[in-house]
Parts: C-alpha cells; sequence; structure tokens
C-alpha cells in the first residue's frame, strides 16, 4: 500500500499540499515502549494500539509527527530499525506526516534514519531541531 504524499517541506516549513488548514503536533514514541527488550522484539501490542488512535484522527485536521523518544542505550542504527518498524505497522495511517530524526544523532546517522524510513515511506516529510547538511527537513 503506497500512501499519497499530503505535505512538502518548502524552506524549513511544513506545507498541506493541498493548501487546507491543518493542525499538528509531536507525538512521542518511546523506543522503550516499540522495542522493550531484546533487539528485533517488538510490542505488537503497543503498535496496534497506537495504529488504532491515529486511524481516528483520519479525515480530520489533525496530523502528527512521531518523535522518536532514545530512551535505550544502544546504537543509533538500532533506534532506527525500531523505528523503521513503528513505520511498517503504521504504514496505513494518513494521520502521520513524518518522522523526527532524533536530536542525538550525528548527520550521517540522520541521513541513513531519512533513508530507511523514506524506503517504504516516500510520504512522510522529516522534523529536525537543527538543520542538516544534505537533508530537506522540517525544521521545528
Amino acid at each position: 500500500m503506497k500512501l499519497e504524499k499530503i505535505f512538502n517541506a518548502k524552506d524549513g516549513k511544513l506545507i498541506k499540499i493541498d493548501g487546507a488548514d491543518f493542525h499538528i503536533k509531536a507525538l512521542p514514541l518511546s523506543w522503550r515502549e516499540v522495542e522493550p527488550d531484546e533487539e528485533g522484539a517488538y510490542n505488537e501490542e503497543k503498535l496496534a494500539a497506537l495504529r488504532l488512535e491515529l486511524k481516528a484522527l483520519e479525515g480530520t485536521s489533525q496530523f502528527v509527527y512521531i518523535s522518536p523518544v532514545a530512551d535505550k542505550n544502544a546504537a543509533a542504527e538500532e533506534l532506527t530499525a525500531a523505528m523503521k518498524h513503528a513505520a511498517r505497522r503504521l504504514k496505513d495511517c494518513t494521520a502521520i506526516a513524518g518522522f523526527a530524526i532524533p536530536d542525538t544523532f550525528s548527520a550521517e546517522n540522520a541521513a541513513h534514519f531519512v533513508e530507511e524510513l523514506s524506503q517504504k515511506h516516500a510520504q512522510y516529510v522529516f522534523f529536525s531541531k537543527a538543520k542538516i547538511e544534505g537533508l530537506q527537513t522540517i525544521l521545528l
């Protein structure tokens, strides 16, 4: 299932393609909620419940961007893998505008994060607290 792009990034700002008004807020998603224990063992119940919450927003002018919370001490690649898995489980939720790039990520890790999540989710835009060279992002 491929979703149509709803938003674009222009000059560091979020623009809705159809020009309609919208409200957007961060939705924190804890790494521990997605992957509580061992690497690759995901909390499918949490992701299914989150999917239902997000599906309830569809048809409204309410949107979110997922803001990963790096509450585990491991490599950036592992957080990226967990968020990529979450994106796959939430893939049909049109209320998701995109994902925030964790502010602890280097430019290289940020580029990898965007590349991984964009592979099957070209509709997402990416949010960042700082300008990242080589990436078009929405500035928070």
